[in-house]
Order: C-alpha cells, then structure tokens, then sequence
C-alpha cells in the first residue's frame, strides 16, 4: 500500500472523528422537521376578491412576506413552496400556538408612510433623550434642525460624512455622499421627474466639496437630518441645549418616549397612529411618527435606470385627487427636507413601511409633486429597486389568503415517527452488516467501517447545517438515508466481487486488490453519478418531502463517493498483507484456491 493511500484513509478516519467531536463540543444537533417532531401545515389559497391580482409575480412576493412574517414567529426552519397558485407552509415545532401563527400568515399587510423622527443607527438599542438633570432633550436640537449663519441660509456639518441635496433656486440640484458610510441605497430621495433629470449636472463625487444652502436627511447610520429654523445655534458641532420639559409638544414629547425604548416596537404594538422604531433592511434602527398614508395612494410603480446609466431608480405613480396623490403632496409639504415640520416630520424623510420593516425611507426634496412624475433615486441595485416597486405596486401584502388545509402534526406523533424511522434504520443496517460479514468477512468489516465513518461525517454535516443555515430533517430524509445504506452496500459489493475475479484468475491477494479497484471504482463512479443526477432532478422538480428525500440521498451518496475512493482501497490492502490473511485468503471472503503468480 502506497503513503499516499495510507494518507488519503487516515484523513477520511481523522475527519469523521474530529467532525463528532466539534459537534459534541458545540452541542449541534439536526434540527428536525415538522413530521418528526411535530407542528402544523397549511395550505393556503387566494380568496375570490383577489381575482386577477393572482400572478406569478403577486405571489412569488406573497411568499418573500409571509417568510419574513415566520422568521417573527420564531419557527425554525419553516417550509415554504407554491404548489400552483396556493402557498403550502410547514411550521415544525408550531404546536400550541396554532391559531397565533395562522392568524399571523393569513393578516393582511398594510404599506405605510411614515415620517421619520430620528435616525437611531444600527448599533444603538436605547437612546435616552434626557439631559443629566433627566430633562428630555429638544429633538429640534437632537435632529441638527438648521444653523443660522446670519445669512438666512442653512448648513450643516456631520462630523462623519455628509450626504446633502440642496435646492439651488434655479431647478437644479447640489449633492455630495459620503463612499464609506452612505445609505443612498436605502434611504434615497423623492423628486420630481425633472429635478432628478437635472441632478445630473450638478452631483460631485464623494470627497468633494460641495455648497449647499439647505441640507437634506443625511442617510448614514450616524449622522442626523436638517430642518430650516432661524433660532439654533451658530455651529452645529456644539452639544445641544438641554430644553425643559414644559418646551416639548406633545408630539415631541411621544416622539421621545417611543425613541428611547429598548429595542424595536413589537409587532402587536405596530398600530398606524402611533410612534414606533422599526428596522429597515441593513438593520439601523429609526424612530418613525405617525402613518400619514397608506398604500391604497398608489396606483402603480415601475424601476429604471437612471440618468447615469449606472443605477436603478423607483417610478411611483399615485392615484388622482383626494385618495391619492393629495395626500402623498400633503406628507410632502409636511417633509420637504428644505423647510420640515419640526414636530411632525423634523427629519425630511418620509419611510416606507410593510410589514413591519422599513423598505426605505427616502428624503423629501419638494413641496407637490405630480403624480405620475415622481422619482425615488438613491443609487439602488436592481433587486433593491425591483424590491421598492413590488411593494409599493402592490400596497400590502399582494393577496387576500384563506386557509384551504390545515394539517396537525402532534409532537407526540412525530416522536413516534422518529422513532419508528430510527429503528427501521438500525434493523437495515444490521441485516446488511449481517450480510456482509457472513459472505465477506473481513472484507465486510471493510465495508461496516466505511458506513460507520459515512454516518459519522453525515451527522457532522446535518448537525451543522441545523445550527447555521436551519435546514431540517424530515422523514423522508430519514427514508433518503436509509436508500443510501444500500448505495454504500453496493459499492462495496462491487469492488469485493472483482477482488474475487481478479483472485480467481490467477493474482496473489495484494494484486488482486490492486487491479480489481481500477475497474471497480469506475463501476462505482458512474453508478453514484446516476444517483446523484436522480438526487438533483428530484430536488429541482419537487417540492416538499420529496425534495429532503433528494437532498440527504445526493448529500449521502457524496460521501459514498469518497469512502470509495479514499478509505476502501487502503483499508484493503492492509488487511491483505496481514500474516493470517496472506495464510487464509477466506478471511477475506475469497474462494479457497491457492492465489497465482502476477
């Protein structure tokens, strides 16, 4: 046996071993799926009013959302699938609050606009709005509302970067961004058609300086808003002034309860008409004012490149009069981020809300717009737009669902299963071990070691996909795992059977060992790649069940592949240049004839 081959076969051992011992060590463990420890499954279908709203695209969205409406819940590893036009979801684990999670998947989205209040950053959990004396804090002040240089114009300077848009008085527009801690991508602006189309003159690059007369939302984690006021101080780098209580609206005053909680609002909480802090996508965290207007505004919205080429822009079209573009214009005025309501929109953004997560939250850059000559930019990336726009099209969650079928799966019954599935493995496994030592002998202890280190490395695997990425083992991949039992048997048999021919017709046991694997593992090879096209067809055609039985067969027949290839020879050829071996060849399974010359 060559050190390559003595290599290759202590590696696969080491690797087996060390891979149980990292999984007892971390405490992983597979995660198992709805039928083996139970929960429930619905099957859920449109109701008759969404009618034509019933497309590929609808619910495709359809399924994004109830996705992130699950990762709530809380449920681990939750299955969803579109069988046609119905959503079939799977919910392991899901036992006793049923009708909550039911409830949760079949509650119909609102899109809101809210305005934001403050920008708390990604790594800030509990802001406190009080001075040393416990006085709360102006917002004005803690929003960086305007500085008045004595010219009537307002500047202000971020101490980390800067992402401004000003309004020249001639149509055009002035911006800079920060290339390091912009969030152009997910904040961005509102303009009109036009205005956007100019900007093209006027953008520099990030770095640059740029003169701004009025500054717009900063979009970075860490900087603040800008309103126009005439009454702060010269210079925005000095800490504000604690105001006293008696100061604060009422507005301010709420604002800044919700601002200092910890954590985000939770999702029974989330009402329309009260002041929240949610996450948007990347997870910075803002402080969000009252809903001014829901999704029912929109008519419908397009993405297209924008004037650069470079990028993706949003093409919101609002509907006519009082029920839509009215209103949008009336949140515009209050958020126009050259001249903000200081209580109800002190930032000059304007968030888009779904489902309890900020989608974007762009800044405010006029004061009406037309309705059909609207443009969100902000340098999206084409899914990022694409994102914006289905939501915004659709206005909340895109179908009315209503549950077709409802499947419980107790947790005791899926034990049972479990169960039942584990003891129908140990049995197979015996008979095969059984087979395999009684026709091979030492050869089938050859094989029973290759299974035992397969299994070892599969558990390694399961355990660790459990843990990191939450994929389940369900029965039928229990089912997968057992098929492949008699994948790894049948390689072994193949090879066992050549060593036999090769043996019989003349070579001495080493020999014989030796050529009987360069035909064998071709053998192999090809029948595991059947396996394994089978595996990945099924996978890709299927849904549900049958896709786990694909995936723990293909996983399992991997790992065949490189037990044959790695362990199986070597191990071998060891136990042939064993004295007892080279004296008995039966100890080996091979037939009682004296072995030739090479």
């Amino acid at each position: 046996m060559s050190r390559g081959a003595k290599i290759s076969s202590l590696s696969v051992v080491a690797a087996a071993f060390l891979g149980i011992v990292y999984t007892v060590v971390a405490g992983n463990q597979p995660l198992l799926g709805l039928d083996l420890q139970g929960g429930v499954s619905v099957v859920l279908e449109p109701t008759s009013t969404s009618g034509d709203d019933v497309t590929d695209e609808s619910l495709d969205l359809t399924v994004e959302l109830l996705r992130g409406r699950i990762d709530e819940i809380g449920v681990a590893e939750p299955e969803i699938s579109r069988q046609g036009t119905n959503i079939v979801v799977a919910l392991p684990g899901v036992v006793e609050d049923q009708e909550q999670a039911l409830e949760r998947l079949q509650q119909t989205a609102e899109l809101r606009f809210r305005p934001v209040i403050f920008d708390l950053g990604p790594d800030l959990s509990n802001l406190d709005l009080t001075d040393e004396n416990g006085n709360p804090i102006n917002l004005d002040d803690l929003t960086g509302e305007g500085v008045d240089d004595g010219s009537g114009s307002t500047d202000t300077t971020d101490a980390t970067s800067q992402d401004t848009t000003s309004d020249s008085g001639d149509g055009t527009t002035d911006s800079t961004a920060d290339e390091e801690g912009s969030m152009a991508g997910q904040a961005g602006r509102f303009s009109p058609l036009v205005l956007a189309q100019d900007e093209s003159t006027s953008t520099t690059e990030a770095g640059n300086d740029a003169t701004s007369t009025t500054s717009a939302a900063d979009d970075t984690a860490d900087s603040t808003s800008t309103t126009a006021t005439e009454d702060d101080a010269t210079d925005s780098t000095v800490a504000p002034t604690p105001t006293p209580q008696s100061t604060l609206t009422p507005d301010q005053l709420a604002a800044a309860e919700a601002c200092s909680i910890e954590g985000v609002t939770p999702d029974n909480a989330d009402e329309a008409d009260a002041y929240v802090v949610l996450d948007d996508r990347d997870g910075n965290r803002l402080c969000l004012g009252p809903t001014m207007l829901t999704g029912e505004v929109v008519e419908t919205a397009e993405v297209s490149l924008d004037f650069t080429g470079s990028g993706w822009e949003v093409n919101p079209v609002f509907r006519p009069g009082a029920g839509g573009i009215d209103q949008f214009n009336a949140a515009a005025r209050s958020c126009y981020a050259l001249n903000p309501d200081p209580n109800l929109c002190p930032s000059g953004r304007l968030a888009i809300v779904l489902d309890h997560q900020v989608i974007s939250a762009p800044s405010i850059n006029a004061e009406t717009f037309a309705r059909d000559q609207i443009v969100i930019s902000g340098a999206f990336e084409e899914e990022e737009a694409r994102l914006l726009a289905e939501a915004l099209r659709f206005g909340a969650l895109p179908l009315e669902l209503q549950a077709q079928e409802i499947r419980t799966v107790s947790a005791t019954i899926g034990h049972d299963v479990l169960d039942a599935g584990v003891i129908a493995g140990i049995i197979g496994l015996i008979l095969v071990a059984t087979y395999l030592l009684a026709y091979y002998r030492l050869a089938g202890l050859v094989a029973i070691s290759g299974l035992i280190l397969s299994g070892m490395l599969l558990w390694t695997i399961v355990a660790w996909f459990g843990d990191r990425y939450g994929l389940a083992l369900s029965l039928a991949g229990v089912v997968g795992l057992i098929v492949a039992i008699g994948v790894s048997a049948d390689s072994n048999i193949v090879y066992f059977e050549n060593v036999k021919e090769s043996y019989v017709s003349g070579r001495r046991v080493p020999t014989a060992i030796e050529r009987a694997y360069q035909s064998a593992i071709s053998t192999i090879v090809k029948a595991d790649v059947v396996s394994l096209i089978a595996a990945v067809l099924l996978y890709w055609l299927t849904v549900g069940a049958v896709r786990g039985f694909a995936f723990y067969l293909g996983l399992a027949t991997i790992l065949d592949l490189l037990i044959s290839w790695m362990f199986m020879r070597p191990a071998l050829a060891w136990l042939a240049q064993r004295g007892a071996v080279e004296k008995n060849p039966r100890l080996l399974g091979l037939p009682s004839l004296a072995g030739g010359s090479e």
